[in-house]
């Protein structure tokens, strides 16, 4: 009787090691997925910046007293930032839409970012009072342990933007 309760703790052991390893997979899903969004949201932080600060549009001002960006430049300015990131992460299939408000009144893009950020469930409308580049970024991140449970690519999606103050 005492070697049938052996072989009973033995796989009882077992069984609860399979679970616990399960749920540490589980919680380093969980720790990609979040550090993933950090790094994704202060990429597109970085992004905007750059768009932001590079982008401007001296001359406007000094014609008309008022701020404004050019917009190819500042749009070209923040995707090369994005591609240079994601270059250096080694990341592809990644989607990114760069959006400006170039008037020194700023303005408002509706239906943009393209997809919920956060926990937001509408598409919104994305306005600013001053010229602003807007940057809207998704990332796919790979998971540990749902990888092997044949669990779908999940993807992170941020939206980050910056102004020129007058």
């Amino acid at each position: 009787m005492i070697s049938e309760r052996k072989g009973q703790t033995a796989l009882w052991g077992f069984l609860t090691m399979l679970a616990l390893i399960a749920i540490a997979s589980g919680l380093v899903d969980i720790y990609r997925l979040y550090a993933a969004r950090i790094w994704a949201y202060s990429a597109a932080q970085e992004a905007a910046l750059a768009g932001a600060s590079r982008g401007r549009d001296w001359s406007a001002l000094m014609t008309g007293f008022e701020m404004r960006l050019d917009s190819a430049t500042a749009k070209a300015e923040a995707e090369r930032v994005l591609i240079a990131e994601m270059a250096s992460r080694g990341i592809s299939g990644y989607t990114m839409d760069v959006r400006v408000l170039p008037d020194a009144g700023g303005g408002s893009i509706p239906g943009f970012p393209l997809r919920p950020v956060r926990l937001g469930e509408s598409l919104g409308e994305w306005s600013s009072n001053e010229p602003a580049v807007g940057v809207y970024l998704e990332v796919p991140v790979d998971w540990l342990m749902l990888d092997m449970l044949n669990v779908q690519e999940k993807t992170v999606r941020v939206f980050a933007s910056a102004g020129v103050a007058q």
